[in-house]
């Protein structure tokens, strides 16, 4: 009786651990695209309205690429800028550069699962965006757009796990066109970048700029440890007499 009533006992803990056990967590550790550990990718960001570069309400969707395909690696979909800042730079006769700081706010993360560097067994991952932003210095030449480069600042909570289990990711980003922009810039998206994306992240409208995605650092830390989960079986084989 004594026996029957411990591996009753013991039948509820692992029924309680084995909803708890995330076997499937990605594996911690910091990763980098320059290292080849996975792809760099390509961004497209909507202007809603009036075609503006630097407006409030942009939507942003970017995509690993390589060898002239989309590929799973990563993800990010739909930030929405909420604020723009000027924070320096100076224009003489309208030649210069300016820099901003660019605040996103909702959106998703999402990283792959097979064939990455970090995959704990899950077909994918994804992230609540915590925090977005876009550091922006834009060169102007007689007050037209010549180019534009940018670092990026991200953090993200997996779904699905403990609040501890988080990827932070910074990247580099160059403009390479947009609507209405003129030579050294491409004016027209070609196909080797997102489709433009709106606040509803529905693929929509025609009028926006896009960008390469560069120079990845991708941390993942305070995940659970895959475990081996133990059987119903192998519980009752212990207290067996």
């Amino acid at each position: 009786m004594r026996n029957a009533i411990l591996v009753s006992v013991l039948a509820t803990a692992l029924v309680t651990v084995s909803a708890t056990v995330f076997a499937g967590a990605p594996v911690n550790g910091t990763y980098k695209s320059t290292d080849l550990d996975f792809d760099e990718g390509t961004a497209a960001s909507s202007w809603p309205g009036a075609a503006n570069f630097l407006g409030g309400g942009n939507t942003l969707y970017a995509q690993s690429f390589a060898g002239g395909v989309f590929t799973g690696d990563w993800l990010i979909s739909c930030p929405t800028v909420t604020a723009v800042i000027p924070t320096g730079g100076v224009l003489i006769g309208g030649t210069g550069n300016l820099d901003y700081m660019i605040v996103y706010a909702g959106g998703y993360a999402q990283l792959g699962g097979p064939g990455t560097p970090w995959d704990g067994g899950d077909p994918s991952y994804t992230g609540s965006l915590d925090t977005f932003v876009e550091f922006r210095t834009v060169q102007y030449v007689s007050n037209v757009i010549k180019g534009s480069v940018s670092d990026f600042t991200v953090s993200a909570h997996l779904q699905g796990y403990p609040a501890t289990c988080m990827t932070w990711a910074i990247a580099n980003g160059v403009l390479r066109g947009g609507t209405g922009f003129v030579a050294p810039l491409l004016s027209v998206k070609p196909a080797d970048y997102p489709d433009y994306h709106n606040a509803a992240c529905a693929v929509a409208g025609a009028t926006g700029h896009f960008d390469d995605v560069r120079d990845i650092t991708l941390s993942i830390a305070g995940c659970p440890v895959a475990t081996t989960p133990a059987t119903w079986g192998a519980v009752k084989s212990i207290y067996r007499k």
